[in-house]
């Protein structure tokens, strides 16, 4: 590739971060660019741009939002000086 064809995909990339090497091609070849689905990962692999789906976070099943809905409602009357001795953490990370 050479690298004007090269600056062009990570703009693309950048642009759109979830674009697939196959629509990168297409949208390379518009601009009368051809190359391999191969060698626009390895090039992107090379810049330093790599295929990788971010982590899904679990979904919120019936039984914990009603136990959510419990805890809030069970603690709606607590006074604010309760909860500042409360060490927050979340466990979905």
């Amino acid at each position: 590739m050479t690298a004007g064809a090269q600056r062009r995909m990570l703009n693309e990339v950048n642009k759109h971060p979830r674009v697939s090497a196959k629509d990168l091609q297409k949208s390379l070849a518009h601009a009368n660019i051809f190359v391999d689905t191969s060698t626009i990962r390895k090039t992107s692999n090379k810049k330093g741009v790599h295929g990788r789906t971010p982590r899904r976070k679990p979904l919120l099943s019936k039984k914990n939002i009603a136990a959510h809905l419990k805890f809030a409602k069970e603690h709606l009357d607590v006074p604010q000086h309760y909860w500042q001795n409360i060490l927050w953490t979340d466990e979905k990370i």
